[in-house]
């Protein structure tokens, strides 16, 4: 067969089948829009009587008169005080508490004392009384486990808050 009998074959098919496929019966017609029911005829209202009137309930209308914008930030209008600092900060008070790791613990003959490691690996001796950390955190005790340090900070409602830090010291490892 010559390409010429083949393609006029192959259109003819797609015609048929396109035929075929066809629903020959006409779609059924929408139904008729429903009748409205006529409204109620009013009645003249005499002097005295008062009208009943059957309405919509009103349309609700947003009022913002006194609301804040929801659309604003509203920490944005609390003003956080900032810790007053007249001396320099040392190089405990520019780390948070999270970044330093104690080595060790002395307790015996006078005061207490912990070793600790900061960010850049330098070492710092901990006593009652040195502040540490950004919070203006001061240590309170010192015992053979931990080292307690009581910070403020000003919470989100413009309030100073205190709370209380533990750095404990890390578990021994290895045989017993």
């Amino acid at each position: 067969m010559s390409r010429i009998h083949l393609r006029s074959i192959v259109a003819i098919l797609a015609v048929g089948l396109l035929g075929w496929g066809c629903n020959k019966e006409a779609p059924a017609p929408p139904p008729p829009p429903a009748k409205k029911a006529p409204a109620p005829k009013a009645t003249p209202v005499q002097p005295g009587e008062k009208a009943e009137t059957e309405s919509a309930p009103p349309k609700y209308v947003y009022s913002g008169v006194g609301r804040r914008d929801p659309f604003e930030n509203p920490l944005k209008e609390i003003a956080v005080p900032q810790m007053k600092n007249e001396e320099a900060l040392t190089p405990l008070q520019k780390v948070d508490l999270s970044q330093l790791r104690i080595v060790g613990i002395i307790i015996g003959r006078g005061d207490p004392a912990a070793m600790v490691v900061g960010p850049g690996g330098k070492s710092y001796i901990l006593k009652k009384g040195v502040k540490v950390g950004k919070n203006d955190g001061v240590v309170v005790g010192i015992d053979a486990e931990k080292v307690t340090i009581r910070e403020k900070y000003y919470d989100f409602s413009g309030e100073m808050r205190t709370s209380i830090q533990e750095l404990e010291l890390p578990k021994r490892g290895g045989a017993k």
